[in-house]
């Protein structure tokens, strides 16, 4: 009842304030009433969006002074969770000719209601989810190099400039056979979220968020880095053990990712996912390794995305993609007197048939950082290399285009005009620590074609379960300098349950944007957030 009052409250105040903005508007004043709607249609979303950030920081007191028993704790077997996601994005992207919209913004709203029970034997889990996609620009599409943008991307995928949608989320029940003799042995089935590279977590704070940030989903994953995120229908097979885990996955993505329409199976795809971790300190102190293997079934009514001529690429459900790929990651996280030095190695082999090609490919990374922890700010320095393969020759009868399968990729993208396939990126990470809850992450992008002749791959993996690749690509025509990138993100956490975030990008384009975007060569996007969880 308190939290209802207090959102009714915001709303309210939020309709007075706007009503008095639209009766002080007199068009003969001076201003056209076209640009004066237009001018109030932006101004509208800028203050519905305050007006819900205004509601969840009412929300989070109202959280924070009931204190008796866990929130959402009903009993010891039933709890109930929830999200609550705002999100403003403003773009101004590049732009291939002078007649088409590359500047526009975007709000979206995410919820999130779901309901545990837990037990000896199993758990049971349920959960709905709201999205909704608001204010998409209609303009902003290109004939020559397709959607603009993220918010253009949502056009197409959506076919509508506001589009929302409420659909199950995750369903699942985890059998649990420790007290039938074997301990730390589960298998969950139905749908949920599966994150490749979080088969377990160490509980050591720091090291886990490594993972998060520079493991996790790279191949399989996307939840919170889009908005409407992703899940997987099948089962995964856990044996935990105290030194290592091993995960056994067999799945079906389901849509979303940049459609509404989360309640549908993708059920042209089909994935075999196997991973064996040892866990930090089992082996060597401060480090964890982990093998995986990913098999990557396509045969949807779509066509594939390639550097072959368009008439050349078939659709996959003549000519399917049937993807292997083996990788590896070595982390350690080493702790001293004065601060913490990190090392990440990781590599991945891919073999098997792209559509009529033979396909091989791979991608490699080392990252390696140290954190001062006496100094003021707690300056955090990381180095990053990141290289996966492309092709070379649209012609040989191979394919060597690094493919990343359905990951979460604004998570390493955060301004999502490139992806992880035929890419170097060489970035630098600073991370600073002004106070206990913020946190400020600045990169520093040196971006470029890891092939001139293949193409620079846009795309966060499948999302339909037809008529759409889930990647797009152009080519830029013999230049491999993207150019370089500014990301920088203000991250504070109000309290456990409320967390709001800023984040600004800019791209300097090279040669080969200058080539794929002769009206524009430089972009920027910028987005503020607020998420509340209990």
């Amino acid at each position: 009842m308190l939290l209802k009052q207090a959102i009714f409250q915001q709303q309210s105040n939020c309709a007075l304030f706007t009503a008095a903005l639209w009766e002080r508007h007199d068009c003969s004043a001076g201003i056209p009433c076209g640009a004066m709607v237009r001018i109030l249609a932006a101004g509208l979303k800028i203050l519905f969006f305050y007006c819900i950030a205004a509601a969840l920081l009412s929300a989070d007191n109202i959280f924070a002074a009931s204190a008796e028993k866990p929130l959402g704790q009903i009993n010891q077997y039933l709890r109930i969770n929830g999200e609550f996601l705002s999100s403003y994005e403003s773009w101004n992207y590049f732009r291939p000719e002078s007649a088409v919209n590359n500047t526009y913004d975007l709000w979206i709203l995410r919820s999130r209601l779901g309901l545990m029970l837990s037990s000896a034997y199993a758990d049971g889990f349920v959960q709905a989810q709201y999205s909704g996609l608001y204010g998409l620009p209609d303009d902003a599409i290109s004939s020559s190099n397709g959607a603009l943008g993220l918010g253009a991307a949502y056009f197409l995928a959506n076919q509508t400039t506001g589009a929302s949608n409420i659909f199950l989320k995750q369903g699942y029940i985890n059998f649990k056979f420790g007290a039938l003799g074997l301990p730390g042995a589960s298998v969950k089935t139905g749908r949920f979220e599966l994150i490749e590279g979080m088969e377990y977590s160490s509980g050591v704070e720091k090291f886990d968020a490594i993972k998060r940030r520079r493991i996790a989903e790279r191949l399989v994953g996307g939840f919170n880095a889009i908005y409407v995120g992703r899940s997987f229908d099948g089962f995964s097979a856990v044996y935990d053990q105290p030194g290592y885990n091993l995960t056994v996955s067999g799945v079906r993505p389901t849509q979303g990712n940049l459609t509404v329409q989360g309640q549908k199976e993708i059920g042209g795809i089909n994935m075999l996912y196997a991973a064996l971790t040892s866990k930090k300190d089992s082996v060597l102190p401060g480090t964890e390794g982990r093998l995986y293997y990913l098999y990557y079934d396509d045969q949807r009514d779509a066509r594939v995305v390639d550097n072959r001529p368009l008439t050349a690429r078939p659709l996959l459900n003549d000519e399917k993609l049937s993807i292997h790929t083996v990788g590896a990651h070595l982390l350690s996280l080493q702790q001293f007197e004065s601060g913490s030095l990190d090392a990440l190695l990781m590599g991945a082999y891919q073999f098997g048939d792209w559509t009529n090609l033979s396909h091989q490919a791979w991608a490699i990374g080392a990252e390696t950082g140290y954190q001062w922890h006496k100094l003021p700010l707690k300056p955090w320095l990381r180095a990053v290399y990141y290289r996966s393969s492309g092709d070379g020759d649209a012609r040989d009868g191979r394919h060597q285009t690094f493919f990343s399968a359905v990951p979460s990729g604004r998570l390493y993208a955060k301004f999502p005009f490139f992806n992880q396939m035929n890419i170097q990126d060489m970035f630098l990470e600073i991370l600073l620590s002004p106070a206990a809850k913020t946190q400020i992450n600045i990169n520093l992008h040196q971006l470029s074609l890891a092939n001139a002749n293949d193409l620079l791959y846009g795309g966060l993996g499948a999302a339909l379960k037809s008529g759409a690749f889930g990647y797009s690509g152009n080519s830029a025509h013999g230049h491999s300098d993207i150019g370089q990138l500014i990301d920088v993100v203000f991250t504070h956490h109000y309290s456990k349950h409320l967390t709001w975030r800023l984040y600004f990008g800019h791209a300097f384009g090279g040669s080969a944007m200058k080539s794929i975007f002769p009206g524009k060569s430089d972009a920027s996007s910028f987005l503020v957030d607020f998420n509340l969880v209990f």
